[in-house]
């Protein structure tokens, strides 16, 4: 277990570079997904391809949850010297997960088109959608599986090696996602099995891994014991309704600007997605990456620790939200454009207005993230799910909600910055109060 380093300052560099690494990556999945669709298909096939998003995010919302509440507490048990405990936990976990990927991959490939239209495909995105969904579902387990180890890998004190492996996932998600679209000819099908397969090739390479000499605690017979659930679901809810809220905003986006701005609208706003995921996942990569050595400390009673990791986060936050708004916002017609190739004109011009506009919110979202996850690193998961809530659809919709009204469309693009403005405000007042109680301030 190799929590603790030369300094608390390189164990965050080391833990929270390879998190923020690893999440960048599976943030190219979707995106090499869209784009390639979009040059070997059309720009509607890309916006299917979005239409799906919320299927994924609720496949690694399952993931987050169960990864950091276990990630949390086998910390704590390894901290204290309880290992047997740490090796129950894990062994459970996994085969929990893979019963649950089983059941969603039959449903989904059941339910495909009720299920398609729930996600919001119409009469030109409907058989894209379905498409996508039967190359996916298959793969349910693996997605949630291979997040899930991910976290646990770092957790064991191998972040390095998270890096790499999901860093392969991504490149065999490129070469198959190429093969399948350009040299088979498979469509939107062929780029959802690719991201599959690359997901599967993430779990053998992981499972390697925890089946290995090097790893602290390991798959063992276990004895199930569902009373663990009360203390993990708790802990690991937050960044699991923060990846599910993500998933959600998008889907009532996507149907709010269908509904204004219509089937263009929906392929610009499928660029932005693309991008907010990278900046979420960046800023999820902070406060994940973070939470294991949180954690370990708080289980040592290390206080002063958790204050300056919390203060890391929070300038590692500003720092990079910064760079994100600035880059983005002044490379914008390149990103929109590599997307974009074979729109017209007006499309472009519409869809690089728009996407200056989303950026403002890239400089508040890492702020709320960061001190939600602290939060719950110290098992204080009421705050944390409120400020995971709040920002990622509860204040986030209502604004989406009144601006579309109130601007009939043109203002939708605003509605993260005001409702990241206000959930910042909520999330202060919450981090200053279990500072005070805690004898932190």
């Amino acid at each position: 277990m190799q929590l603790e380093g030369k300094s608390l300052r390189s164990d965050f560099i080391r833990f929270v570079t390879a998190t923020a690494a690893s999440l960048m990556v599976f943030s190219l999945y979707s995106m090499v997904d869209g784009l390639l669709v979009s040059l070997g298909v059309n720009e509607y096939a890309m916006s299917a391809v979005n239409l799906a998003i919320p299927f994924t995010n609720a496949l690694f919302s399952l993931a987050v949850m169960f990864a950091v509440g276990s990630s949390t507490i086998i910390a704590i048990h390894l901290a204290q010297g309880r290992k047997e405990e740490a090796n129950g936990l894990f062994s459970q976990n996994f085969f929990l997960l893979l019963g649950v990927g089983l059941v969603i991959s039959a449903a989904v490939l059941v339910l495909r088109e009720p299920f398609a239209k729930l996600l919001g495909a119409d009469q030109v995105t409907l058989e894209y959608v379905k498409q996508y969904l039967a190359g996916l579902a298959p793969f349910s387990a693996c997605f949630i599986i291979s997040y899930n180890l991910e976290v646990l890998i770092k957790t064991d004190g191998f972040p390095k090696l998270a890096v790499i492996t999901v860093t392969t996932g991504a490149v065999a998600n490129c070469i198959l996602d190429y093969i399948a679209i350009f040299w088979l000819d498979m469509g939107v099908f062929g780029a959802a099995v690719a991201t599959g397969l690359s997901q599967f090739i993430t779990c053998v390479m992981y499972l390697a891994h925890f089946f290995g000499p090097k790893c602290t605690f390991r798959l063992k017979k276990f004895k199930f014991d569902p009373r663990i659930y009360k203390r993990l679901i708790p802990i690991g809810l937050s960044d699991g309704v923060t990846e599910l809220c993500n998933g959600l905003m998008i889907l009532l986006f996507n149907r709010t600007v269908q509904k204004y701005l219509g089937a263009d609208g929906l392929v610009t706003y499928t660029v932005i997605a693309y991008m907010n995921t990278i900046v979420i996942n960046l800023m999820m990569g902070i406060s994940q990456g973070s939470q294991p050595l949180v954690s370990y400390r708080y289980g040592k009673n290390d206080m002063t620790s958790c204050k300056k990791l919390l203060g890391y986060g929070l300038k590692t936050a500003l720092l990079f939200g910064v760079v994100c708004f600035v880059g983005l916002y002044v490379f914008a017609p390149q990103v929109v454009g590599a997307y974009l190739s074979e729109a017209s004109d007006l499309l472009v011009a519409d869809s690089i207005v728009a996407f200056r506009q989303y950026a403002f919110s890239w400089l508040l979202v890492g702020f709320n993230v960061v001190i939600g996850g602290y939060l719950t690193a110290l098992e204080r998961p009421m705050p944390a799910i409120a400020i995971s809530t709040g920002r990622g659809l509860i204040v986030q919709s209502a604004v989406l909600v009144v601006l579309a009204a109130v601007t009939v469309g043109a203002g939708l693009w605003f509605t993260p910055l005001i409702s990241e403005v206000l959930v910042l405000a909520l999330a202060v007042v919450f981090l200053r109060s279990n500072l005070r109680k805690m004898n932190m301030a």
